[in-house]
């Protein structure tokens, strides 16, 4: 594998924080180390500006053989244990035949963490979508809980702290049908995430906004029973998705998602009442300023 650096565009995407787009140094160094260590200039993806220093092989920069999968698990090396406490940071590049995702992880005391402990991956390709589990991991930096960028196999990251309660996710949203491979590296811990072209075709991008995600449904056919599944972080982790007939409220649920302040929250509804002729899924929040309605909308057509 060469050590050949590679920067991205990376944009953070929660609303509350203004929009900034920083350049970022991506690299796997021959031996585990980082070979993207320089500063964040803007530089050619792949070249050897990128991190200060040219490539010192000529193997190919992405991953090679048969560890892509297009739908279900991705192969990840057995866990050893980790020290690996915190997501530190979100970084994307563009090489030739591939673009290269990277979780970096700290430990409990804020510095580069040795071993990011345990690590699962998933294509979940109905919801255009991989995710990675960090087990260990309860913390996010925050510049790190969210980022979008200027690939076409890859658009945006979310991370998310898990359903249960034990360890955040990461998604992956996906831009275009690809295909993923998973490298888990040592000294600093990291997770490596190469995507390229492949697999079947994907569902219309997940409804995005400023605090809300809705992974499903994404619009068009529904039915009930209806779940209204996604991330958010939204006032105190409150979560609304109301249904509405033109332009009138016919039904509205509540539920708690798993964060709001430190990183993404899930959250998971089910209207489980018929209402015919709902067109109209709205999820998000009433401001706490002032009461007005914040959120997303998804077309439905419920039957």
């Amino acid at each position: 594998m060469s050590c050949t650096p590679a920067t991205g565009r990376v944009r953070r995407l929660t609303r509350r924080h203004h929009a900034a787009l920083v350049l970022l140094p991506i690299g796997i160094a021959c031996g585990g180390t980082d070979g993207g260590a320089g500063g964040p200039d803007r530089a050619t993806p792949g070249g050897p500006e990128a991190g200060g220093a040219a490539a010192t092989s000529e193997l190919p920069v992405c991953l090679q053989g048969e560890r892509y999968v297009a739908d279900g698990p991705v192969a990840v090396a057995p866990p050893a244990g980790g020290d690996a406490r915190t997501v530190s940071a979100l970084r994307w590049g563009r090489h030739p035949g591939c673009e290269r995702f990277v979780i970096d992880l700290a430990d409990d005391a804020g510095q580069a963490a040795s071993t990011p402990g345990v690590v699962t991956a998933d294509v979940l390709r109905a919801l255009g979508v991989l995710r990675v589990e960090l087990r260990e991991v309860e913390r996010v930096d925050p510049d790190a809980t969210d980022a979008g960028f200027d690939g076409r196999l890859g658009r945006a990251a979310y991370v998310v702290r898990s359903p249960d309660g034990r360890g955040t996710f990461v998604d992956l949203h996906l831009g275009e049908p690809a295909e993923a491979a998973v490298l888990v590296l040592d000294n600093p811990a990291r997770v490596v995430v190469d995507l390229r072209p492949g697999g079947g075709p994907l569902p219309p991008p997940a409804v995005t906004g400023g605090r809300v995600v809705v992974l499903e449904p994404r619009g068009g056919g529904t039915s009930y029973p209806l779940t209204v599944t996604g991330y958010a972080r939204t006032f105190e982790a409150s979560v609304v998705a109301r249904l509405e007939r033109d332009g009138r409220v016919v039904d509205e649920i509540f539920t708690t998602a798993t964060a709001w302040v430190d990183a993404w929250g899930h959250y998971s509804l089910t209207f489980t009442d018929r209402k015919a002729g709902a067109d109209r899924l709205h999820v998000g929040e009433y401001s706490a300023r002032d009461g007005a309605w914040e959120g997303v909308e998804v077309p439905l057509d419920t039957r």
